[in-house]
C-alpha cells in the first residue's frame, strides 16, 4: 500500500467506521449509559466529516471543507460534553461554542476567500490540540478516586495526542500541493499515520473510561439498596466491622444507633406500599439531613430498619445525633401525592468497648430499641441504661 494521503484518508475513514459500528454495538447493550450515547454521536458525526473531507474535487468545496470540518469540531465539542457529564461536571459552553464557530470560520475564509492549505492545516492541527488538552486537563483535574486510574491513563493519552497535533502544526507542505490536500507530501502523509494511531488509541481511551465506571456502578449497586441509596445490610456490615476496628485500635469510640419506624405495617395497609416507599425515601432525606457527623455510616438494615455508625462519637454525641434525628422526622411529615403521612421512630445507641464486635454492638442497639418500643415509641434509649436497670 502507497503511503498517500487518498491511501491514509481511506483507512482513516474505515477506521472511524469500524470504531463507530463497534460503540453503537456496545450502546444497544449498555442503553442506560448516556456517557457512550454522546460518544457515540461525536464519532458518527467524525466520520461523516471524514467523508466529506475525502470527496473533495467530487463536491462543492463548501460541503466537503467548509462543512466537512465543522462536523470535526462539532463532534470534538460532543467528545469534551461526554466527558464533561462522565466527570459529573457542568459544561460551559462559551469557550467550546466559540471555538467551533471561529474554527469553521477560518476554515471558510481559507477556503473560499482566500484559499490557503497551510492555513487550513495551522487551524485543524490547532484546535484539535487545544480540544484534547482540555479533555486531558478535566480528566486529570477532576477524576473521582474510583475512577482515578482510567482517567489519568485516558488522561496521558490526550496529552500526546495534543502534543502531536501540535507538533504537525509545523510540519511543512509540498510546494506543489496547489491548495490540495491529497497532494500535500510525504511530512503531511507520515503525520496521517501518526494521527491514525494516537485516534485509534483515544477510541480505547474512551472504551476504557466506560469500562471502569460500569464496573464502579455494579460495586456500588451491590452495596447499596436500591429504594433509599443508602448502604444495604452486607455492607454496613463490612464498612462497620472496619471503622470499628480502625476505632478501636486508636483509642477512640464509636457509637451506633438503630432506629425503626413506627407503625409502619399500618402504613402499607392504609395507603399501599408506594406510599410506604415514599415514607423510606423522606426517612432517608431526614437521615442525611440530620446526621452530620463526620464519616457516618448509614445503612436501610432491613424493611423499615435502619441503622447508623458514628466512627469516634461518644455516648452522648450518639444520643445527640440520635434526638437530632428523632425531632427531624416527628416535625417533618412524608408527601403522598396530595396526602401527608406522621412519621416517627425508635431508636436505640450504644456504644463500643474494648473487644467489642460489630454485631455484637447492633444487637446492643436493636435491645435498646425494643426498650424505647417497650416504653411507647418516638424516643431515645441507650443500650447503657438497660445494662444499668439490670445491675
Amino acid at each position: 500500500m502507497q503511503l498517500d494521503i487518498p491511501t491514509l484518508t481511506i483507512v482513516s475513514l474505515l477506521m472511524s467506521i469500524g470504531a463507530a459500528i463497534g460503540f453503537t454495538s456496545l450502546m444497544a447493550v449498555l442503553n442506560t449509559q448516556r456517557v457512550l450515547r454522546i460518544w457515540v454521536t461525536s464519532i458518527w458525526i467524525n466520520t461523516l466529516g471524514i467523508i466529506l473531507i475525502g470527496l473533495r474535487n467530487h463536491i462543492p468545496d463548501v460541503i466537503s471543507i467548509v462543512i466537512g470540518n465543522g462536523l470535526l469540531v462539532i463532534g470534538n465539542v460532543l467528545v469534551l460534553k461526554g466527558i464533561v457529564q462522565h466527570l459529573g461536571l457542568a459544561l460551559r459552553w462559551r469557550w467550546p461554542g466559540v471555538l467551533a464557530v471561529v474554527y469553521t470560520g477560518a476554515i471558510a475564509w481559507f477556503a473560499l476567500v482566500t484559499p490557503n492549505l497551510g492555513a487550513r492545516l495551522l487551524a485543524g492541527s490547532l484546535q484539535a490540540m487545544a480540544f484534547n488538552f482540555a479533555y486531558a486537563y478535566l480528566l486529570l483535574r477532576y477524576s473521582e478516586l474510583d475512577i482515578r486510574k482510567s482517567c489519568r491513563i485516558a488522561g496521558a493519552l490526550l496529552t500526546i495526542n495534543g502534543l502531536f497535533y501540535l507538533g504537525r502544526a509545523f510540519v511543512p507542505l509540498n510546494p506543489g500541493a496547489n491548495q490540495n490536500l491529497m497532494h500535500a507530501g510525504l511530512p503531511v502523509a507520515a503525520t496521517y499515520v501518526i494521527g491514525i494511531l494516537t485516534t485509534l488509541a483515544s477510541y480505547f481511551a474512551l472504551l476504557q473510561l466506560i469500562t471502569e465506571r460500569l464496573m464502579v456502578d455494579l460495586r456500588r449497586a451491590a452495596r447499596t439498596d436500591g429504594l433509599t441509596g443508602l448502604l444495604n445490610r452486607s455492607a454496613i456490615v463490612a464498612e462497620g466491622r472496619a471503622s470499628l476496628e480502625h476505632c478501636l485500635e486508636r483509642g477512640q469510640s464509636f457509637a451506633l444507633m438503630i432506629f425503626d419506624l413506627d407503625h409502619f405495617k399500618q402504613i402499607n395497609d392504609s395507603w399501599g406500599h408506594d406510599a410506604g416507599d415514599a415514607v423510606l425515601r423522606h426517612v432517608t432525606q431526614m437521615l442525611r439531613k440530620s446526621i452530620q457527623w463526620p464519616g457516618y455510616l448509614a445503612s436501610r438494615y432491613g424493611g423499615e430498619e435502619f441503622v447508623v455508625a458514628l466512627p469516634g462519637a461518644t455516648l452522648a454525641q450518639g444520643l445527640q445525633a440520635a434526638e437530632r434525628l428523632r425531632h427531624a422526622l416527628a416535625e417533618s411529615q412524608a408527601r403522598v401525592g396530595e396526602h401527608t403521612i406522621p412519621v416517627t421512630a425508635s431508636i436505640g445507641v450504644a456504644i463500643a468497648r474494648h473487644g467489642t464486635r460489630f454485631e455484637h454492638l447492633v444487637r446492643q442497639a436493636d435491645q435498646a430499641m425494643y426498650r424505647t418500643k417497650f416504653d411507647g415509641r418516638n424516643g431515645v434509649s441507650s443500650a447503657e441504661e438497660q445494662d444499668a436497670s439490670f445491675a
